[in-house]
């Protein structure tokens, strides 16, 4: 075949297809883009110098991307060849030879692969630079230029032959799929209506999907410690994934046929072509519009934690360091006169070195416990010293402690203790079982001058006596019965320096951690690590997000399309039976609203209903802001409504000149 002949199909094939191809172009490219962006981050020297966790959660980010971005150029690629099927039958029946079609093909593949990589490796050059100065910007990190941001060359190849490679591997996936069949099979294909499950399968996948609809809406629904809700995590995810698909396949069938037998309803004028063209476009769409929805969900889910997490992180570092410094002393100051000791020529020390406002000083045991549902806690019974993240820690202190450190100050009776956690179970507690004892549970304020953990429970007593009898009983036969209680007691002095430049101090804070055996917190060290931590999820989280959104739109839009070649013969066949064109408009119409607003509106309830067990995950970053949460969750509704109704509106055009053959 010559040359020109070859290049002439070419250009025909894309300009018949294009509507169908250069979406595919296009995301493509943005996927590559991508990884050419992730790539370049991650061999940079800036980041892999300045921080220890970046790289990490850079190759997270580019393993979600990658296994996302895949099962999306498979689904758009397969699209595509269906798309171009007919044409190929056509060529063969006209008797042009196999060799020929994987010559049209490759040629085809060559071109995508250039215009792929020259935008793909453009476009990430351009918008990494500029996702290099945010990533500086949510670490916190001020002293960077572009100049730290070269074009990485190591990163545009290993870009480019994953591109080849993807190339290759479509190429001989379209090969096997259209040339090992016949002309005429190529040609039924196209035609093959997808069959009705027969009635008895549909009402076993209605059962199987209310069940596990059920099962996990219980599981998000219920209250659980944070531990426990992680360990469900999967379990609640699998059940509603497996849930949409059943009842997105047996429910909408279901129904619509139960409403054909209301012959009021179905006869009218208004409904009748209505009911009977959903019917068919469910059957056919089902696992498409299932599809579409659980992607919604995890596009909100995942837009809503990046937000929160971001939103929240100054209020966490002042959570968790109230004041510039914090000391941890193994042992307890008021108790332990080697303690005492300790302490004293610490703080002399400190203070000869800085100018210092106050030292607060806080005695605290934390012992592991079990907790068991409503409100007791039983005895933890293992004897090795690993920690237990299953299970809550309590964290005892005294009444007299709590109020020197306090702004409101409690006072406790000998039956009652005070509580104080960031759980939204423990929070509700009005009575707590300590010693198979039942207390009476004040809620109090939670200090910020302890430990910081995402389910541990501060338990305030009223008395040394209390305190003692409560510590000793949940730490026997804990670890080794020959530890004592002072194994598990800290004392935490936290204080400010009242000079602007601490350079000083932070320069002898190791020598003193080591000449008095303790640990030294500053707010700035934990602020650069919260940082670096939280950076790193929300950059995660921002990947993650515009992959689903990419995958959203290539699902609505071929799934538009193919509406549209659907549709295209059945706007003819209701033009032939006399049909004026308002009522085929307006049907048409009725339809292909309800077929793509169900999967937003079933996203929507996923995540209404998941709301409090979205929070409680949360709780493993130190987030406890409901409103903070709640505003952040309420403005993605609102965006990703606005963002998939502007993709409705752009695949329904091309949707409206597929049926009107302007495609």
């Amino acid at each position: 075949m010559p040359f020109r002949m070859l290049w002439t199909m070419v250009g025909q094939n894309f300009k018949m297809q294009r509507h169908v191809m250069i979406p595919f172009i296009l995301a493509l490219s943005v996927i590559f883009g991508i990884e050419f962006i992730l790539l370049s981050l991650y061999m940079n020297d800036y980041v892999q110098h300045r921080s220890d966790t970046l790289p990490a959660f850079i190759a997270i980010g580019n393993f979600f991307m990658s296994v996302l971005g895949f099962i999306f150029i498979l689904y758009a690629n397969r699209f595509m060849m269906k798309r171009c099927q007919r044409e190929l039958a056509m060529y063969m029946i006209l008797g042009m030879e196999k060799k020929h079609f994987q010559l049209i093909m490759l040629v085809e593949m060559v071109y995508q692969y250039i215009v792929v990589g020259i935008l793909s490796i453009s476009g990430g050059y351009l918008f990494g630079a500029l996702t290099f100065m945010l990533l500086n910007k949510l670490l916190h990190q001020t002293n960077m230029s572009l100049i730290d941001y070269p074009f990485n060359t190591t990163s545009m190849l290993i870009t480019l032959l994953m591109l080849a490679g993807l190339m290759l591997f479509l190429f001989i996936m379209n090969n096997i799929r259209v040339l090992f069949q016949s002309p005429i099979k190529l040609i039924q294909q196209q035609q093959v209506t997808e069959k009705r499950l027969p009635k008895p399968i549909l009402y076993i996948l209605l059962v199987i999907g209310i069940i596990a609809i059920a099962v996990s809406y219980n599981i998000a629904l219920s209250d659980a410690l944070l531990t426990q809700s992680i360990f469900q995590l999967f379990n609640a995810v699998f059940l509603v994934m497996l849930g949409t698909y059943c009842l997105f396949i047996s429910l909408g069938v279901l129904l619509l046929e139960w409403l054909q037998k209301i012959p009021k309803l179905y006869y009218h004028p208004k409904y009748f072509f209505v009911i009977s063209g959903l019917r068919s476009r469910i059957n056919t769409n089902a696992i498409g519009l299932a599809s579409i929805s659980i992607l919604c969900t995890f596009l909100i889910v995942t837009l809503g934690m990046t937000i929160t997490t971001y939103r929240g992180i100054d209020q966490r570092i002042t959570t968790l360091m109230p004041d510039q410094y914090k000391i941890s002393v193994q042992g307890n100051v008021k108790t332990d006169k080697t303690v005492q000791h300790k302490v004293h020529g610490l703080k002399h020390e400190i203070k000869n070195n800085a100018k210092i406002d106050f030292f607060k000083e806080i005695p605290v045991a934390m012992i592991a416990s079990t907790y068991q549902s409503p409100n007791t806690f039983n005895k933890e019974e293992t004897n090795t010293a690993r920690f237990h993240i299953s299970n809550p820690y309590l964290i005892l202190m005294t009444q007299e402690d709590y109020n020197k450190v306090a702004t409101h100050k409690v006072n406790l009776n000998d039956n009652e203790v005070g509580l104080a956690s960031s759980s939204l179970i423990l929070k509700k507690l009005k009575k707590i079982n300590l010693m198979d004892t039942q207390f009476k549970a004040k809620q109090v304020d939670e200090l910020s001058y302890t430990y910081q953990m995402p389910e541990g429970l501060m338990v305030i007593t009223p008395s040394d006596q209390r305190y003692n009898q409560i510590a000793n009983y949940y730490m026997d036969g804990l670890y080794s019965s020959s530890r004592h209680l002072s194994t598990y007691e800290t004392t935490f002095i936290n204080f400010n320096i009242m000079t602007k430049d601490v350079s000083h101090f932070n320069k002898i804070m190791n020598h003193l951690e080591d000449k008095y055996k303790v640990d030294i917190q500053s707010r700035d060290e934990t602020a650069t690590m919260l940082y670096e931590l939280n950076g790193g999820l929300i950059f995660i989280g921002i990947i993650v997000s515009i992959i689903l959104l990419l995958g959203t739109f290539l699902m609505m839009y071929y799934k538009n399309i193919a509406e549209g070649y659907e549709d295209r013969r059945n706007y003819q066949i209701m033009k032939k039976v006399g049909i004026e064109d308002e009522r085929i408009k307006s049907t048409i119409n009725h339809q292909i609203i309800w077929i793509f607003a169900l999967p937003i509106l079933v996203a929507m309830v996923h995540v209404a209903v998941a709301f409090k067990y979205i929070f409680t995950l949360l709780g493993i970053l130190s987030i406890t802001n409901m409103g903070e949460f709640a505003t952040s969750y309420i403005g993605v509704f609102i965006t990703v409504i606005a963002i998939y109704a502007l993709m409705y509106w752009v695949t329904s055009r091309i949707y409206y000149l597929i049926v009107h053959r302007q495609f």
